[in-house]
This record gives C-alpha cells, sequence and structure tokens, in this order.
C-alpha cells in the first residue's frame, strides 16, 4: 500500500504561521485569525504549525520559560517565505477584489481632520466613496492595533487605517504629521513648556492606559533620561481611555493650595488635546483657567507619528484619499490650536501630484 502523501500547503498555513510567530501563544493566534473562514479554534492553528513542520521536517517553535513561543531558526526562514506567500496572493487578489467604496478606519480624535478631507473629496465628486469607521476601543491600544485592524487591512475589509506606522510587505505607511506629548496646566504655571524631569517630581498626572501609545512614548522617555522614579503610582492621579472625563475632573477640582503637595495636569497627545483647548468645539467653561505645554526633555518635545496605511497595490486609486486627509492636517495647522501642537506658522500649500512629480524631475 502506497503511502499517504501529505497535503500540499496553503495560503492558511502560512498565515497561521505568521500570527504564531507574531503573537507567541496558540491562543493569540487563534483569536487574531478569528476573521477567516468562520473562526480558527488552537487545536485548527496547532494543526497547520505542524503541518508546515511535517513538510520542513523539523521543528520551527520552542517554547520560552515565560511559556511563549519563540521560532527556531527554521522558524525564522519559514517566516520569511510565509511573508512573501501571503504578500503574493494579496497582490494577486488585489485586481479582482476592488472595492466601490473605500473603509478608512481611525481613532475618534482623528475625526477632526478626517471630517474635512470628507469635505474636500464631495468637492471633487469622490466623498460618496469613502466610509469612515472608527476603531473598537481595544483595537486603539498600540499592541491590538497590530493585530485585527491591520489583519483586516490586509483581508481588504479596511482599505485605509489611521495610527502607528506599519512595516509589513504589502502594506505602505505615509506620514501625516507627528503629535507631541502635551499637559493641560494651570494657567497660572509661569513656563512655556513642561520638563519631563519636573512632570515626574512635582505632579500627579491623569494619563492613558499604558496600552496607549502616548502612555508609552512617556514612560519610556522617563526611563531613557534616567529620571528617578521611585513610586510611579505618587505621580499618577487616574488612569482612563476618556480624555473628557479627565478634563471635567481637573477643571471642576479646587486648586490646591501652594505647597499642599503635588499639583496635578492632564498629559495627551496634542491631537487627543485639540477639541478640549479655549476657543475650540469642546472647549467649554474653565478652559481659559488652564492651558497646554508640551512636554520636554533636553529642550527637545517627546513626539509620536501618525500616519495613514494602506495596501501597497491601492496606493495610485488612493492617492486622492491621502492628499485630502494631508490637506485636513494642513487645514487644522492654519489654526492657534495646531494639531500636531507645534507652533504656528506661515502656512504652506501641501504638495499636488502634479508639484512633487515636477519637484522629483528637478
Amino acid at each position: 500500500m502506497s503511502k499517504q502523501r501529505p497535503k500540499p500547503l496553503d495560503e492558511w498555513d502560512f498565515r497561521a504561521f505568521i500570527a504564531i510567530a507574531e503573537e507567541r501563544s496558540y491562543e493569540d493566534a487563534a483569536r487574531r485569525m478569528a476573521g477567516f473562514h468562520g473562526g480558527y479554534s488552537r487545536q485548527s492553528v496547532q494543526h497547520r504549525i505542524a503541518k508546515i513542520e511535517s513538510c520542513v521536517g523539523e521543528p520551527l517553535l520552542r517554547r520560552n520559560v515565560d511559556r511563549r513561543y519563540l521560532l527556531t531558526p527554521a522558524g525564522e526562514r519559514v517566516l520569511l517565505i510565509a511573508r512573501q506567500v501571503v504578500a503574493l496572493h494579496e497582490r494577486i487578489g488585489a485586481g479582482a477584489a476592488r472595492p466601490h467604496v473605500w473603509t478608512l478606519a481611525c481613532g475618534p480624535h482623528h475625526t477632526q481632520f478626517v471630517a474635512l478631507a470628507e469635505d474636500r473629496l464631495r468637492a471633487t465628486d469622490g466623498g460618496d466613496n469613502l466610509r469612515v469607521e472608527f476603531l473598537a476601543q481595544h483595537n486603539r491600544a498600540e499592541h491590538q492595533f497590530f493585530g485585527d485592524p491591520v489583519d483586516r487591512l490586509l483581508r481588504n475589509e479596511f482599505h485605509l487605517i489611521i495610527g502607528p506606522p506599519v512595516r509589513r510587505p504589502g502594506l505602505r505607511s505615509t506620514r501625516l504629521y507627528e503629535a507631541r506629548l502635551e499637559a493641560m496646566i494651570d494657567r497660572d504655571y509661569p513656563g512655556d513648556r513642561l520638563p519631563l524631569a519636573e512632570l515626574v517630581s512635582d505632579y500627579e498626572a491623569f494619563l492613558q492606559p499604558r496600552d496607549v501609545r502616548a502612555r508609552r512614548v512617556l514612560e519610556e522617555a522617563i526611563v531613557a533620561a534616567g529620571i528617578p522614579d521611585p513610586d510611579p503610582a505618587e505621580r499618577v492621579a487616574m488612569e482612563t481611555y476618556e480624555t473628557a472625563t479627565s478634563v471635567i475632573r481637573l477643571r471642576t477640582e479646587r486648586r490646591r493650595p501652594p505647597g499642599q503637595g503635588r499639583g496635578r495636569v492632564l498629559v495627551v497627545s496634542s491631537d487627543v488635546a485639540l477639541p478640549f483647548k479655549a476657543g475650540m468645539m469642546f472647549g467649554g467653561g474653565d478652559a481659559d483657567r488652564f492651558k497646554w505645554v508640551p512636554i520636554d526633555h533636553d529642550s527637545a518635545p517627546l513626539r509620536l507619528e501618525i500616519c495613514v496605511t494602506i495596501r501597497d497595490a491601492h496606493q495610485a486609486a488612493l492617492r486622492p484619499v491621502i492628499e485630502a486627509l494631508r490637506a485636513g492636517v494642513h487645514e487644522l495647522d492654519r489654526t492657534p490650536h495646531r494639531i500636531s501642537g507645534t507652533p504656528a506658522t506661515r502656512a504652506t500649500p501641501i504638495p499636488t501630484q502634479r508639484t512633487q512629480a515636477r519637484q522629483a524631475r528637478t
């Protein structure tokens, strides 16, 4: 009786392998694959990994002391091949799956320039081709953003996503702006910036949770600067995803008398802060009792990059949408309170596609 030949490897075997390589656990890999073919279980992911190992002839994973999985040298080689295979399938499918309506996924605080981009596209009969979807709260966390939202982009469920830059085969990120970390502080504060060391030593802060990228930038800067921080709990007044809650609480608290403990501030990125500044949409009462100042170290503001990411295959078709998004950011940066947080300067036009081509030739 002849020996049964093993089934050939397919795209979904390689997708499962990429998921376990990046998530480092079968449970997390199965959750990441949940949107494919009605869902994947832990056992189905294990079966696909075993199928690849049988084909390769050696183990591709090893279990670490923290009970998470790491790649063996053979696994590292297979991962490179897996990414190439999946990227090829995405490119092949792009032509047949071109949508009539593009779906843009973003956070609620991106609405400010996304709405301006929609208006710009409507003026050129392109606004009805763009649908905006807000990311679920758990997908706004930095780690989760690189899971489900990026996977949905690869599956052609999303066509543009706004957030941190994504470095994955078949995807292209374009920078829209750089936000800076800012503190909402009493208007009597004498400076126009808040040094990082002073924030740590003198203030209790209303902060976003640690899985938010702005919070990570802050915490990493404190460690990198070597600032003494014996008890981080003393400098955290409250953690919440809801910026409005922190703004309301800070505004309604009584001002502490000098010398009676730490002052309190709210720390968020400038794009999140923008609607709550005096004169802006959600500025509201008592906004003029406070001012927003950048947090810096060695005279350099703490910053984070905001990008729009698309598939390579959609680059030409989505160029007008990306230019409209950049124009929306540019329009906000012409106001006294800029979305990037940098000081207002004389506005310069956003280069058009034709201008960029002319500049490239010269």
